[in-house]
């Protein structure tokens, strides 16, 4: 009732939020996307362009975050909590540059994906948690609740996965498989892609209570 009493005092300007909101999601999947491209690239070419639009991704989420906070502090009446816009948007924007992050360390520490099952595994859940997220952030905009329940149920639910698989990661690591540089590479790689599971979890634990203060 009160985000639609307050939609109808700001209706084209407090739309402007849950926009870049959504946009923000989805670069966010993008980053999850390409990083899931390359680990099952073969092409250095290919590899090559993939690591140029993670970078054109991190400058598309920063200035996406810039836009956010530009419109916040020209906007006098907002339609949620200012705080909250804020938080969401920085957290949508931490999320992106953490995953391009773990896209760029693949590169650096120079892993093979095919060495480790288990990583292939933990980007594709990072995919389904950014399709999910994207799916939370979209019901925002609609106002439509019982989506928003639903995408969050589902990311908890790929949270408890991922940590499964981050739990079977380090057994496999101390398998004796790996020499010692590798598995200090690897437990780099994944202890982000746990942090990046932390703030995907954050984020929609806060659209639900947008949603529910918002009701």
């Amino acid at each position: 009732m009160l985000r639609r009493i307050i939609k109808s005092l700001v209706p084209a300007k407090g739309d402007v939020f849950f926009i870049l909101f959504e946009q923000a999601a989805i670069y966010a999947n993008d980053a999850a996307k390409i990083f899931v491209d390359i680990l099952n690239c073969k092409n250095e070419e290919l590899l090559g362009q993939m690591f140029t639009n993670l970078r054109l991704l991190k400058q598309k989420s920063i200035d996406n975050n810039k836009k956010t906070l530009q419109s916040l502090n020209s906007m006098f009446i907002t339609p949620i909590d200012r705080g909250d816009i804020q938080e969401l948007s920085g957290l949508l924007n931490k999320l992106t540059k953490r995953i391009i992050k773990i896209g760029t360390k693949l590169k650096i520490y120079d892993i093979d994906a095919n060495s480790d099952d288990i990583l292939v595994k933990n980007a594709n859940t990072l995919l389904q948690i950014t399709r999910a997220l994207v799916d939370c952030v979209t019901a925002l905009k609609l106002g439509n609740t019982d989506n928003i329940i639903k995408s969050s149920d589902k990311i908890n639910e790929l949270e408890e996965n991922g940590i499964e698989d981050l739990r079977q990661a380090v057994t496999e690591m101390y398998s004796g498989k790996f020499d010692t540089l590798m598995i200090l590479k690897l437990k780099e790689i994944y202890k982000n892609i746990d942090g990046v599971i932390d703030v995907s979890v954050s984020a929609s634990d806060l659209v639900v209570q947008v949603s529910v203060k918002n009701i």
